[in-house]
């Protein structure tokens, strides 16, 4: 029986590492937004791609106010937004993708408390939709159509 990546590779997908944290279960990747490197939970939860505002200048985002508030695990809040960016996981990339910017201290603050590394954002459904991807958690992988 062929393996799930020689599978999808055939069909023109490509493969990037992804962690699964033990402590939590996050999937964690190192992903580049704007030519910058950063930790990023894959959330298959999450509606939209997020960044924390305090990353803003590292990540070269230009942004706005968005119009509405939105819901978060936290509650609501209106977030900063930033179009037209560039987002890398090794061979595949989006030179179009919008990023909400707010305040993800009680995501790392959460993570703290159990002893893991913070994350610079989330990379949400918008993200995952848009690379059509596949998670395989056994093997570790996630992969993105090209």
């Amino acid at each position: 029986m062929a393996s799930i990546k020689k599978v999808v590779l055939e069909q023109g997908y490509t493969a990037h590492r992804i962690r699964i944290a033990k402590k939590s279960s996050h999937i964690v990747a190192k992903a580049s937004l704007n030519g910058h490197e950063g930790r990023f939970i894959i959330d298959t939860g999450a509606s939209a791609t997020c960044v924390d505002q305090a990353m803003y200048k590292e990540f070269q985002l230009t942004t706005e106010f968005m119009e509405k508030q939105i819901g978060t695990a936290s509650g609501s809040l209106r977030p900063r937004v930033s179009y037209k960016n560039t987002l890398e996981l090794g061979d595949w990339s989006d030179e179009d993708v919008t990023v909400l910017c707010m305040d993800m201290s009680f995501v790392n603050n959460a993570l703290k408390s159990e002893g893991m590394h913070s994350i610079q954002g989330l990379l949400g459904a918008d993200f995952l939709i848009a690379s059509s991807a596949i998670i395989d958690y056994r093997g570790k992988w996630i992969f993105l159509k090209l």
